[in-house]
């Protein structure tokens, strides 16, 4: 069977490697490193967005203004206040949340304010009918409520207290089986909750299909392989849901997103410095603007060319963060509830871990 043989490859391969060091020191060494990897790539998107407010702060300010100005042109001077007010909470959340998740310092109530912040920030920008920027926040809250109740199951492992449903209670890990439960529901919520981006980007893919225009334009091979994709994508956030191969297809669609986010969104190619100032490729950056919801009456071809960068650098760090919440279901599985809860990626690798 192609299992057993490709097992086999792998025993090949891993055996001269334990000949010289040992697997289980491996893992032992480099498991924490690799979780903090995650972490940090985790809250990529929200370090990076909190340096971005930080430079530019009046202009965010002002982009805020301008999302809610129906309202905001009774009295700007107060929303002018209030904005700055929500801003510099986000700020804080963002930049100490992001740090604190990093180094395991309160991270119950760092995920509580990162969980918080990727909730309102589409509110705030009024990018609520940007369906892929809110399906993006969806996936990253999904990653920050698995890597919760990895956090709860391991502080219940080790005898602390554990937090229970959002994080209010807390009750002794041994007192009854409320832990797992609220554990297993938070992984489930997390689980179902991370592929929505991929999910939007089958559904806009198979609704260009259906097309007519689209399909003109498509040759019959790439319609073939639009198709193929689609239907995988789907398929894929389906497994995902229900647990099934769920840590196999994470890790397959990590990799994906992350060379994908390199392809789509090179904010790096588009701007370099020269002679101590910023310079940018006007060009490309303009021939690749990426999608955003504006006020009526502005249109993305008014923007500067360093706010088109910065919208690509954007979109490629909260890509980045999604390669990362996928890791962390491929890491620590798809929890209880679950058609496939004890998946093993590399069975030999779990072995030596055990």
């Amino acid at each position: 069977m192609p299992g057993r043989a490709d097992e086999g490859l792998f025993l090949r391969c891993l055996k001269p490697l334990d000949e010289r060091v040992s697997v289980k020191l491996l893992l032992r060494i480099w498991g924490p490193r690799f979780e903090f990897f995650v972490r940090l790539i985790l809250v990529a998107t929200f370090l990076d967005d909190s340096i971005r407010v930080a430079r530019n702060f009046s202009e965010h300010v002002d982009q805020v203004v301008a999302a809610v100005q129906p309202l905001a042109a009774a009295s700007p001077d107060l929303f002018g206040y209030l904005a700055t007010v929500v801003l510099g909470v986000g700020l804080l959340a963002q930049s100490l949340g992001s740090l604190c998740l990093v180094a395991l310092i309160q991270p119950d109530g760092a995920t509580k304010a990162l969980i918080g912040w990727a909730i309102v920030q589409p509110v705030l920008y009024a990018q609520l009918a940007n369906v892929e920027f809110v399906a993006e926040s969806l996936s990253l809250v999904g990653g920050l409520l698995i890597m919760r109740a990895h956090l709860s199951e391991q502080a219940k492992r080790d005898g602390r207290r554990v937090p229970l449903g959002g994080g209010t209670l807390c009750v002794p890990a041994d007192a009854d089986s409320a832990p797992e439960v609220a554990i297993a529901r938070t992984q489930l919520l997390g689980r179902l909750l991370l592929p929505s981006v991929y999910l939007y980007r089958a559904l806009t893919l198979l609704g260009s299909l259906a097309d007519a225009q689209y399909r003109t334009d498509l040759s019959f091979s790439m319609s073939v392989v639009d198709t193929a994709v689609a239907i995988g994508l789907v398929l894929g956030c389906a497994l995902v849901a229900a647990g099934l191969k769920s840590r196999t297809i994470a890790l397959s669609l990590s990799l994906l997103t992350f060379f994908f986010v390199i392809y789509q969104h090179p904010f790096f190619r588009y701007a370099w410095r020269e002679n101590g100032e910023w310079k940018y490729d006007e060009v490309a950056a303009r021939a690749s603007i990426p999608h955003v919801t504006l006020p009526k009456g502005q249109d993305p071809e008014d923007f500067e060319t360093w706010h088109i960068v910065d919208l690509h650098r954007y979109y490629f760090f909260q890509g980045l963060s999604t390669t990362g919440a996928l890791l962390l279901l491929a890491q620590f599985g798809p929890g209880e509830i679950a058609i496939e809860k004890d998946e093993v990626i590399l069975g030999d690798v779990q072995r030596a871990r055990d």
